[in-house]
């Protein structure tokens, strides 16, 4: 997978994966509760979904998202930004980078070959 640095207001389209670095207060308890009440505000979304987050240092917190639909609305990461940070008491999360993960087609040919391999190994296993 390969990630690419992108605009907070360049247009998604569904099924694009990106994440969402926030800078945060460094204080580890206050940032686990935001992040609770971020995922349970947001647990009903249509739109986009929280595929998992990361706290890769005390002042990060990383959201990766997938798009779920974009229509009649243009969704954009400055609009998940909003929903995110709107989602509950979270004054101290500002959206700082956003990246587009973008699945490679080497990637793409090893997981389907994988899978190839597992159901012909499934195969001769039951017509043992």
């Amino acid at each position: 997978m390969e990630k690419i640095e992108i605009d907070k207001d360049k247009p998604l389209s569904p099924g694009d994966i990106i994440e969402m670095h926030f800078k945060t207060t460094g204080m580890f308890w206050i940032t686990a509760t935001q992040i609770a009440l971020i995922e349970w505000r947001l647990a009903d979304r249509k739109d986009f979904w929280i595929i998992n987050h990361e706290l890769p240092t005390a002042n990060e917190v990383i959201f990766t998202v997938r798009i779920l639909k974009t229509n009649p609305v243009i969704v954009t990461a400055a609009v998940i930004g909003a929903v995110i940070i709107g989602a509950g008491v979270i004054a101290w999360l500002t959206l700082d980078k956003v990246y587009q993960i973008i699945e490679s087609p080497t990637g793409k040919v090893l997981a389907g070959g994988a899978i190839v391999a597992a159901i012909l190994a499934l195969l001769v296993l039951v017509k043992r």
